[in-house]
């Protein structure tokens, strides 16, 4: 199931997340991730999250955005972050996020969705159509 993160996630989500930035070397500690916590959980604030959740356990994360594109004066969404726990990976569930992310992207009448994503990831990326 693909909902918006709740408060009562923050333990389940950090877990995540650190393995995200594990992924791609950068440090992280507690004051980052109550940061970016924050932000999500804000109103105001421009990021927003997405999580699958799998009986009952938080198994992929999406962090994305609101951007504008000024070369077409729209407005974009732009995926942020993505990460699924390795032992749930090859079911789909990115792909499920990203769907999810084109359903919102249509929603709020988005020109599309953009990623930057590690070269490592690229021939992964390619699977994934987020237009």
């Amino acid at each position: 199931m693909i909902r918006k993160l709740e408060h009562k996630d923050k333990e389940n989500w950090a877990k995540l997340y650190n393995g995200y930035a594990d992924f791609y070397k950068v440090s992280m500690n507690s004051a980052i991730l109550d940061t970016i916590w924050g932000w999500i959980h804000d109103e105001t604030h421009d990021v927003n999250a997405i999580c699958f959740e799998l009986e009952g356990k938080i198994v992929g994360i999406a962090h994305y955005r609101t951007m504008p594109r000024p070369i077409k004066g729209q407005y974009i969404g732009f995926l942020d972050d993505l990460f699924v726990e390795p032992e749930f990976r090859g079911q789909k569930i990115a792909q499920k996020l990203i769907s999810h992310l084109k359903s919102l992207s249509k929603a709020n009448n988005w020109d599309g969705i953009r990623w930057i994503t590690s070269t490592l990831l690229i021939k992964m990326q390619r699977n994934y159509t987020i237009k």
